[in-house]
């Protein structure tokens, strides 16, 4: 039911997509060439010769696209994140066909040579009309579709857990003209609409007019589960079985096939492969460019770190990395000298009296967390993932903090979802876990962006834990 309309869709942006991209081809080559507003001292070139820049705008454009997930109907990207990928894509396409046709034009491959002022107004027309036409397209697909194939009423059989989850989830694909009508259990519950028993499922399809049955139950429940299934089919109705083994995945179920046998990955995570290649050297160059360009404020902190307390430069402190690694993690020294002599591994409260008068400012202003730059460029940090504990801490949380452990699955970073949500230091534990586990299995070089951008504009790499 969902798979197939968002497929549809899909189609749909591809679509809107080409048409956007050739109109403002079109009308970027007449206000360059023909408007008379700009003048063109080498000419007005061939119009048919500038033709074969748009199957290249087409593959650059779309490939890209397809990259960032653009086509994936995230449900919880907003506007703004289509926006931002849809300008992020138009400017990093133009560059690569600036690229590709100085190229082409240099070695004489082609008889003309690209102008840069096309390329400069193609790229806000373009950012125009792409998202534009994506929010009629959006506008229109929901308004026709639920108008031709009506709308899908959703029964959920059950009330825990699971069927909340599901509904929940549900909910945000009313677009696509999908209803929660309520659910069925044997128990009462006030804040669900329950509709009826179990027993009751044939006398509340036929007078909710249900289409779509979801069934959340425990595995426990076979009996009534096959009970379901028989009288829904009998009802001709759409069947769906949330297997509650669901429940327990740890990061992202993927489904796999063996032979012919499928398989439920429920450790699948996006950032592999390529995608991890891509982060690792976007992590090194950005770390390298940063470390060349504050190098000053580096001498400068250690002069003044030195020149006020007795002590090294630098904090130097075991953190737990990916898959449970232990690597040292670098750090500007803020507080005195054998400051945990008495009171071991601690996160530092506020107003700690052993935090130094530099140490204070360096803290607010967090620049006692730059060295970590050192560590992204080594390769034991990330820019951007869920932030680094210190073993003794992650010995005592994860024993009784569920899934802590899966935060482990990628490289720690500088800073993290759960930071720029304000859940920095001696916060809630369990919040921070779950902003953790979201971003693992979120993951894009696009959140990754934001994350960095929401960072840069609140000014907070991080939790202040020593």
């Amino acid at each position: 039911m969902i798979k197939k309309r968002r497929k549809q869709l899909v189609d749909f942006y591809i679509l809107s997509d080409i048409l956007a991209i050739v109109l403002t081809f079109n009308l970027a080559f007449w206000l360059r060439f023909n408007s008379n507003w700009i003048a063109v001292p080498k000419g007005v070139p061939e119009y048919g010769k500038y033709l074969v820049i748009i199957p290249f705008l087409l593959l650059v454009h779309i490939i890209h696209f397809s990259y960032q997930g653009y086509y994936k109907i995230r449900l919880r990207r907003n506007r703004l994140d289509d926006l931002f990928l849809v300008v992020l894509n138009t400017i990093v396409s133009a560059l690569i066909i600036l690229f590709i046709f100085s190229y082409l034009s240099r070695y004489k491959h082609i008889g003309f040579e690209i102008s840069h002022i096309f390329l400069l107004i193609y790229t806000p027309i373009a950012i125009l009309f792409l998202f534009g036409f994506r929010l009629i397209v959006f506008k229109t697909f929901r308004k026709i579709y639920i108008k031709r194939n009506g709308v899908s009423k959703v029964l959920i059989a059950g009330t825990g857990e699971l069927a909340v989850g599901i509904a929940e989830n549900l909910k945000k694909y009313a677009h696509f003209g999908i209803e929660i009508t309520g659910f069925l259990s044997t128990k009462k519950n006030k804040d669900l609409t329950v509709l009826g028993s179990f027993d009751n499922l044939k006398k509340v399809v036929k007078k909710h007019q249900i289409t779509d049955l979801f069934i959340a139950l425990s595995s426990k429940e076979y009996k009534t589960i096959m009970k379901l299934i028989e009288t829904a089919n009998n009802l001709l109705i759409e069947v769906k079985l949330v297997p509650d083994i669901l429940q327990m995945f740890s990061l992202k179920a993927g489904m796999e096939h063996i032979e012919g046998i499928p398989i439920i990955n429920l450790g699948d995570i996006p950032l592999r492969g390529w995608q991890l290649v891509f982060k690792r050297a976007f992590d090194f160059f950005f770390s390298l460019t940063a470390v060349i360009l504050i190098s000053p404020v580096f001498l400068i902190v250690a002069i003044l770190i030195k020149a006020t307390s007795k002590g090294p430069v630098f904090y130097v402190q075991p953190r737990v990395g990916i898959k449970g690694e232990i690597f040292k993690m670098l750090k500007f020294r803020t507080m005195i000298t054998e400051a945990e002599k008495d009171t071991g591994a601690i996160w530092s409260p506020r107003g700690d009296k052993r935090v130094t008068k530099i140490g204070k400012v360096l803290r607010k202003l967090s620049i006692d967390e730059l060295p970590q730059l050192l560590n992204v460029l080594k390769g034991e940090m990330s820019l951007v993932g869920p932030r680094p504990e210190r073993p003794e801490l992650v010995e005592q949380f994860k024993d009784y903090i569920p899934k802590y452990m899966l935060r482990h699955a990628v490289k720690t970073g500088m800073t993290g979802w759960a930071q720029v949500h304000g859940l920095r230091g001696n916060t809630p534990l369990d919040k921070r876990i779950e902003f953790d586990i979201y971003y693992i299995r979120n993951w894009s070089f696009r959140l990754d962006l934001e994350i960095l951008w929401r960072t840069v504009l609140k000014f907070q790499f991080i939790d202040k834990n020593n």
